[in-house]
């Protein structure tokens, strides 16, 4: 068969046509997000660090607080997963950064154009530290040349822009950064940018933050990425469940000499992961030392061929609570 000029445009404005209408059907026949009270955790990402993972997404998680949905975090891949999990990216009430390292917002912007195109209308508060108004805008930028091209087939949408007001914040020690009917968030920074720091930016220096979260179901501690805290620690103390990030050194050295050969860039990141992340002995002490009644495990950094359950066998030693070793959408389920 033959196809003109106008006969290829006429297939593209229904293939975009059908595509609009597939995102508009999609969050219509979407079920609502369960209103039923409680308190409902999913680690919609598990992996660590920019490079892709076979079997892990990004790092994320997805909390539920009395049919109110708030994401931590925003690695490659969010959007799938928080569908995944039976919440559309429109549906998301806020939004949580720990900081702004690749592998925790590069999902962000997918975040925002699908909440858009899913028909979003209240906005999505994005919350996080000093450079985020910098790195949403120019997200918001790049993604203003879709939103016109889709614009004719959505005339009546809000503008993209209007949707993901940013809040940064600049902390020395604990605050409150959040709070609404549903939850109380406290922030302080971490270590991750403890030893291995850059020079300032124009928005000024880097920070890693943990968050709390306070309901009236219980408390769940993300500890972000950080190296070992007092803060951080005592920001967990008595939580009902503490996310933490966990690397293992010594499979991630073999790792890398077997990738790259030693030498300094080797030794830098070997310095950064035993200073600013959490060894396994770490993330035990801290997690004792919390008076945590669960801990997680996520944010995996770990050499190819590591079995999460050696892991938890070392934190054990230091932990005698309730261990476990996240997976891309495990959920738990606390208060209801």
């Amino acid at each position: 068969m033959a196809f003109n000029r106008r006969s290829v445009l006429r297939l593209a404005a229904l293939g975009l046509a059908t595509a609009t209408l597939s995102s508009a059907t999609l969050a219509q026949q979407l079920p609502a997000v369960p209103a039923a009270s409680g308190l409902r955790l999913t680690l919609l990402g598990t992996a660590g660090g920019p490079p892709p993972h076979i079997d892990r997404s990004q790092p994320a998680s997805l909390l539920q607080v009395d049919g109110k949905s708030y994401l931590i975090d925003a690695g490659e891949n969010v959007g799938q997963q928080t569908l995944r999990a039976g919440v559309p990216p429109s549906r998301i009430d806020a939004t949580f950064i720990t900081h702004l390292h690749w592998d925790h917002v590069l999902g962000l912007g997918y975040l925002m154009a699908t909440g858009w195109m899913m028909g979003r209308t209240v906005p999505m508060s994005v919350i996080g530290p000093p450079g985020l108004s910098t790195y949403v805008k120019s997200e918001t930028a790049a993604l203003g040349v879709g939103e016109d091209i889709f614009r004719p087939q959505m005339p009546s949408r809000q503008a993209l822009a209007g949707l993901y007001p940013v809040q940064e914040v600049n902390l020395a020690g604990p605050a409150e950064i959040f709070h609404d009917e549903k939850v109380r968030v406290t922030a302080v920074p971490g270590s991750h940018f403890g030893t291995v720091r850059g020079a300032p930016h124009a928005y000024g220096v880097d920070k890693a933050y943990a968050y709390r979260f306070d309901t009236a179901f219980g408390s769940v501690t993300f500890t972000g990425d950080t190296g070992p805290s007092d803060a951080v620690t005592a920001l967990a103390h008595g939580s009902d469940i503490l996310v933490s990030e966990i690397c293992d050194v010594d499979s991630m050295r073999k790792a890398l000499v077997a990738a790259e050969g030693p030498g300094a860039r080797l030794d830098a990141l070997i310095a950064h992961m035993q200073e600013e992340h959490l060894s396994p002995e770490a993330v035990g002490r801290m997690a004792s030392a919390a008076g945590a009644r669960k801990l997680v495990l996520s944010h995996f950094v770990m050499g190819r061929g590591v079995d999460p359950q050696s892991l938890v066998a070392k934190v054990r030693l230091f932990y005698a609570g309730e261990i476990i070793a996240g997976q891309d959408l495990t959920t738990i389920d606390i208060g209801r």
